[in-house]
């Protein structure tokens, strides 16, 4: 069949006849005029239509949204809509099974729209459509021209290296699956990316034995890729029952490797171990806790056990006959005393678990102990980067990147916001806070346009200000129209400084954007400090007090009636942590009660709904909760998620 030159408007039954009425996945034979006319922009009156075709498609009624991709492509043939049109309708059909029909739409987008942005990322859904339609070695060859083709695009690259090593590990060649896990890896630059890599890296070499780890270990691969053939051996250490080798070798990777993509797994395996040696005692009903009971930190001790108190006695009322008792030790900032309190717990006094530290250097001093013995500890302390083999220990806690993730995305997604800027305090935390925002910012596609510090003890902003606004503009695409160049500018300080800057931000004519706050805000009356300066103000927190959730209005009411005093944070975290104990020992056959289960049995926690809000852990052993974003209007604090 001859296709005449695509110039102008395309009929619909044109198209619809190279789809439908030639045979296989054919290529219409080029003309001498070349590829139509072609436009990025969309024409307004394309958007109601594609918003329909998503939301058909995110509703599975996948007919109707054909349809309206058709209709786009007919109305627009010469615009990169219809482009998109006939690569989303493609991958509709290789979903359903049908790849002979969609080769016929990637067919026709590759040769028809050269120019497009997304071309590369359809050819590698035409090499999956290839292979689901019986033409492996088609695709096989045709990989290594995509692959150069590529070259700018590293999530192309990324995807045909993860598809790539699919291929070859089905076949059985390890090692030329290995190769591609290996130049993908080259490319990958965000966690996604870096996942599906190390997943396919695994599911390669999850059936190799000890030769054939050997064999790939000869092909000059890299360090980094080495890691991947030295956690298989101790895998097949622990299948030989070699428990302590295994782990010895498991916890090396760990202290050699920091930050590599692999550190998850060889968590998990070691959370999936056993220590080997003497056993140690072990009271299935007694639950340890390590806080600070004298010193200028007693009182955050105290706060934890007001919550963990409240939570024992709650849970004995709801599963009466069943002993709980909670074992008490000091753990101050000192390391060592910190040491001695947890070997008490486990080796005297056989606790199944422990809660706490509550500082992070003690919690820093205890891991080892926790991963060497198998003990679970759930710390109240953040996560910290630089750590790397927690296998036994759970931060059950806030999370700062999480907190300003949320933020981000809700500025984002709900209100639309693509310029930002930051206004930090020139010290660890702000530092800290400031390069996650960058970070989530970056990653949400938004733009930065300006980072500022000041000096710690600044009331005067002047500076800092005016600096933050000429960068600000200076990077800000011209508009014409003078204005601040950003919608909402973060400022991760206590409510006391913020308090002097919101009055200044107006001054120096930094008006009509929006502040966003952490945590801290929840830590003082922002209202009350910042006045109408803080309307409209956004911030994140672990834990609201005020919240109308039933679980968390009759934790409240409960801790108000036997405290005389609303709960905070500490309190309300103290109590999930071990209400999520106790649920994981319930879950448990009577007489398992080891530790090992018990970890492993908290691992599987989905949607636990505590009392300052909902956690699950993700695969990798992390903590994954919900925040409650929280906004300044008409002078109140009003709850807007979740």
């Amino acid at each position: 069949m001859k296709m005449k030159n695509v110039s102008g408007l395309v009929s619909l039954s044109l198209i619809l006849a190279l789809l439908v009425g030639c045979g296989g996945s054919q290529r219409p034979p080029e003309s001498s005029a070349g590829p139509p006319s072609y436009s990025e922009s969309m024409p307004a009156d394309a958007q109601s239509l594609v918003q329909q075709a998503e939301l058909a498609q995110k509703a599975n009624n996948f007919t109707q949204a054909i349809s309206l991709w058709e209709r786009i492509i007919q109305k627009y043939p010469n615009n990169a809509v219809a482009a998109r049109g006939f690569a989303t309708v493609g991958n509709i059909y290789l979903a359903q099974g049908q790849a002979e029909r969609a080769l016929q739409y990637f067919d026709y987008l590759v040769y028809t729209y050269p120019r497009w942005e997304g071309l590369h990322q359809t050819q590698l859904d035409r090499l999956k459509a290839l292979v689901a339609a019986g033409k492996k070695k088609q695709a096989m060859r045709e990989a290594v021209p995509l692959w150069d083709a590529s070259s700018a695009q590293p999530d192309v690259l990324v995807g045909l290296a993860v598809f790539m090593s699919g291929l070859y590990g089905a076949d059985g060649d390890v090692d030329t699956g290995f190769s591609w896990v290996s130049v993908g890896f080259a490319h990958a630059s965000t966690p996604d990316e870096k996942k599906l890599l190390t997943q396919s890296a695994l599911d390669l070499l999850k059936n190799i034995d000890e030769s054939g780890v050997k064999k790939l270990n000869k092909k000059n691969t890299s360090d980094f890729m080495r890691v991947f053939l030295d956690f298989r051996l101790a895998q097949l250490e622990m299948q030989k029952g070699q428990q302590e080798p295994a782990r010895e070798s498991l916890r090396r990777l760990l202290n050699q490797n920091p930050g590599h993509p692999l550190l998850p797994e060889i968590q998990a395996a070691l959370r999936g171990s056993r220590p080997e040696g003497p056993a140690l005692a072990l009271n299935p009903d007694r639950i340890g806790v390590l806080v600070p009971l004298n010193g200028s930190y007693a009182k955050y001790g105290e706060m934890v056990m007001k919550g963990l108190s409240l939570a024992s006695a709650d849970w004995s009322e709801m599963h009466s006959g069943q002993r709980i008792s909670l074992d008490v030790k000091d753990a101050q900032a000192d390391s060592d005393a910190a040491i001695k309190s947890f070997e008490e717990l486990v080796k005297k006094d056989g606790a199944l678990a422990v809660v706490g530290p509550l500082g992070a250097q003690a919690a820093k001093a205890v891991t080892p102990l926790a991963n060497k013995w198998g003990v679970p500890v759930l710390a109240l302390t953040q996560k910290e980067d630089e750590q790397t083999d927690n296998s036994f220990v759970v931060h059950i806690f806030l999370d700062n990147r999480e907190l300003v993730r949320t933020l981000v995305k809700y500025c984002r997604e709900k209100l639309g916001y693509t310029r930002f800027a930051t206004l930090y305090p020139d010290d660890r935390y702000g530092q800290k806070l400031s390069k996650i925002f960058a970070e989530e910012v970056q990653q949400s596609g938004g733009n930065l346009l300006a980072s500022v510090s000041y000096k710690e003890k600044t009331t005067d902003f002047k500076d800092p200000i005016q600096k933050l606004m000429n960068i600000a503009k200076k990077n800000a695409p011209p508009s014409g129209v003078e204005t601040t160049p950003f919608d909402a500018i973060f400022l991760p300080d206590q409510v006391q400084t913020v308090s002097l800057i919101a009055p200044q931000l107006p001054y120096y004519n930094v008006v009509g954007v929006t502040l966003l706050g952490t945590n801290l805000w929840s830590e003082a009356p922002l209202v009350q400090s910042g006045g109408v300066y803080m309307d409209q103000a956004i911030f994140p927190t672990a834990y609201y007090a005020e919240s109308q959730s039933p679980r968390s209005k009759a934790f409240r009411e409960r801790y108000e009636a036997k405290y005389n005093a609303p709960p905070s944070y500490l309190e309300a975290q103290a109590y999930d942590a071990l209400m999520m104990v106790l649920q994981a020992r319930n879950a448990l056959r009577s007489g398992s009660a080891d530790r090992a289960s018990l970890l492993q049995t908290l691992m599987t926690a989905k949607d636990f709904e505590g009392v300052a809000g909902v956690y699950s852990f993700t695969p990798q052993g992390d903590l994954d909760r919900n925040y409650t974003l929280l906004q300044v209007q008409n002078g109140q604090l009003v709850q807007i998620t979740p």
